[in-house]
Parts: structure tokens; sequence; C-alpha cells
């Protein structure tokens, strides 16, 4: 029997893309088992879900310190020996600290979903930057799980868990700076701005971590040390390492007056002028839930909001510094 083909005009019709051949009815073609791309919306969307969870894990992780649920599940990854879930016996330290690992497991879905999206972008060949930042975020993650097992398993050694709130704080720097481009087009970073704008902007975010260090230095010495029973604390003086944090936060204080009228006397974006803004609101109710705390003997619920605000207080330090220097604005309808 004579084999019929179609006319070449007609071939092309049938198949994804002209120039490609015909298939048989019934059969998959290597495009359509593809994965779908992604848009760089969508993608954005991505970035920012996976900031917020950045953030909240950090305040649930303070939770399960501040009610001294730390040891709430005795073993890791499970729930004591055998159990995957919290048994009775742990009460409600059990509930707390699995509540936590639950609020990880949905972030590492984020994590892992990220870099494949990443993968998947339309420009991914000119975003490598958004790739290798996305798979980034990914490692810093794994690390910081192996660093909570760790934490766990030298029973919440205030060293440990002080590694654990600061990597914490440098996935929020990986995230802020993934968000930020994904709201970007490829293309040179250009700086608007003076220099010396630009290096205040960084030596602040600079400053805004030293006190973050030194305050975990206060917390591994204070009374929460997140477990009622294998409560290991620093042993250094409360006082001296209090006033250490407070001349640290005395500092960044003066930084973001500075930076107030910086950004307004060099002309920098509103985006900038905001962030500067925020930045100065969350220092103000930070030092002064600081104070407060310090004179009321440190209770739980001021350290939880002391904690909520330090994180705030470093997003915005982060996003006033990436408002600085600008890259192309993404293509419209992308």
């Amino acid at each position: 029997m004579a084999r019929i083909e179609a006319p070449p005009a007609e071939a092309e019709a049938m198949t994804d893309r002209p120039g490609e051949p015909v298939v048989a009815s019934g059969v998959t073609t290597r495009s359509s088992r593809r994965l779908p791309t992604v848009s760089p919306r969508a993608f954005q969307l991505l970035t920012l879900v996976g900031l917020v969870f950045l953030g909240l894990i950090v305040v649930t992780g303070g939770l399960v310190r501040l009610t001294g649920s730390g040891l709430g599940c005795p073993t890791w990854p499970q729930c004591g020996d055998g159990s995957w879930v919290p048994r009775s016996q742990y009460a409600t330290h059990g509930v707390v600290e699995f509540s936590n690992r639950m609020v990880t497991i949905v972030m590492s879905v984020i994590m892992l979903v990220t870099p494949v999206a990443a993968l998947r972008l339309a420009d991914r060949r000119e975003r490598r930057d958004l790739v290798w930042l996305s798979f980034g975020l990914w490692a810093g993650f794994v690390a910081q799980v192996v660093l909570g097992g760790i934490t766990v398993l030298t029973d919440l050694h205030p060293a440990t868990v002080a590694a654990h709130f600061l990597l914490s704080m440098v996935l929020l720097v990986n995230g802020a700076v993934l968000y930020r481009r994904a709201g970007q087009g490829p293309g040179p970073v250009t700086v608007a701005v003076r220099r010396e704008l630009l290096w205040l902007a960084r030596v602040t975010v600079v400053a805004a971590f030293a006190v973050l260090v030194l305050g975990t230095v206060v917390t591994g010495t204070g009374p929460h040390g997140g477990d009622a029973t294998h409560a290991r604390r620093f042993g250094f003086d409360i006082v001296t390492v209090a006033q250490l944090h407070a001349d640290g936060a005395m500092l960044l204080t003066g930084l973001s007056v500075a930076l107030l009228f910086a950004v307004r006397l060099g002309k920098a974006s509103r985006e900038a002028r905001r962030w500067a803004d925020a930045l100065a609101a969350t220092i103000v109710a930070q030092a002064a839930i600081g104070f407060t705390q310090y004179f009321l003997g440190i209770p739980a619920g001021l350290v939880a909001l002391h904690v909520a605000g330090a994180t705030a207080m470093w997003i915005a330090a982060l996003r006033l510094w990436l408002a600085l220097p600008d890259r192309p604005a993404r293509a419209a309808g992308a």
C-alpha cells in the first residue's frame, strides 16, 4: 500500500513548532512532557511567600524557646522514640515544638519548589542570578535543618541556639535579595545615589547584625533557656552583656537617624525613604521593648515581641540597603 504523507505546510501545522516531525495520535511529544514554564510574576510571588515563612520560622522558634518547649520532642526527627507525633506525656511542650516542626516542613516544601521554579523561568538563561540565589536558599535551609538537629542533640546549648537564630538571619538576606531581584529585569546594577549613602546603608546593616549577635548573647545568658530541666546558659554577667547590647542598639539608632536625613538629602527613591522610616520605627520600638523587659525581669511575652521586632528590624535594614542600587525594570506584562 502506498504511504500517504501530509504536505509540508500541513505537517508543520500539526506539530507544536514548525519544522518538528508529525507524531501519531496517542504518542506524547517531547514538548508536552516538559514541565510548564513559570512566569516572572508567579516566581516573585513564590519568593515573597518564602520570605514571609523565613521570618515566621524565627518567631515560632522563639516561642518554642520562651515556652520552655525546646526539648518538648526529646528526639529528632521523631517526637519521642518511635513516634512522629507528640505523645500525651509531653503535654503542651510537645505540641509547641511539634507545631514548629510542621511550619518547618511547609517551609521546606517552599525551599524545594523555589529552585525548581527558577529553572523553569522562560528567561532562565538571562536570570542565572535567580537560579543561584534559589539554590543558595535551599542549601541554607538544609544547613538550618541539620543545625536544628544538632541543637536538640546538644540539649539546647546556647551557642548552637544562637547559631540557629543567626543562620536564620543570613537566610533572610538571601530571601530578601531573591525577592528583590525577582521583581527586576536582567541587566547591570546602577547606583543613582551618592556612594557615601550606599556605604552608610551597608554599615547600618553590619551594625544591625552585630546587635543581633549581642542579642543572642543576652538571651543565652538570661533566664529563657528553652527547656525547664535542661537549661544551659553562657554564664556571663547579665548586666554586662545587656549593657553591651544596649550600646550597640544606640549606635544603630544613630545610624538610622543619619539615614533618615541622608535618603532625603541624597534624593533617594521613594522606596528607600519608606524603608528608612520603617527601620527607624522598628528600632525605636525595639529600644522601648528592650528597656521595659529588662526592668520588668525579662518576661517571656515581651521577649517574644523583642524577637519578632528584631526580625522586622533586620528585614527593614536589608530592604533599605537593597533599595539604593537598582536594576532595569521587569518587562511590562511579565
